[in-house]
């Protein structure tokens, strides 16, 4: 089983990199641009950082450029996705 010090390995960032060029629309808010890999299930809960099939992108780092949100850092280590308020209804 991988461990957080995966989060820094070379392959992890490169895939990273790659999931983020190709998906770029942030699961939590909706807006393109999104920065940051979010793992669905935490790592901390013992998921593999590595698993592909638990990303999904968001905004960190850098903020959502429309609605100015770190969707990441709101979302926390919480496993349920929350509804944040947005402009648009992107879950009807």
């Amino acid at each position: 089983m991988a461990g957080r010090q995966d989060l820094t390995a070379y392959g992890y960032r490169k895939g990273r990199a790659q999931f983020l060029a190709a998906n770029d629309i942030c699961h939590l808010c909706g807006h393109p641009q999104a920065d940051v890999v979010d793992h669905v299930r935490p790592v901390a809960a013992g998921a593999d950082p590595r698993d592909q099939d638990n990303w999904a992108p968001a905004h960190g780092v850098n903020r959502c450029p429309t609605c100015g949100r770190n969707c990441n850092g709101e979302k926390g280590a919480n496993t349920r996705t929350p509804r944040l308020k947005t402009s648009r209804d992107w879950y009807a």
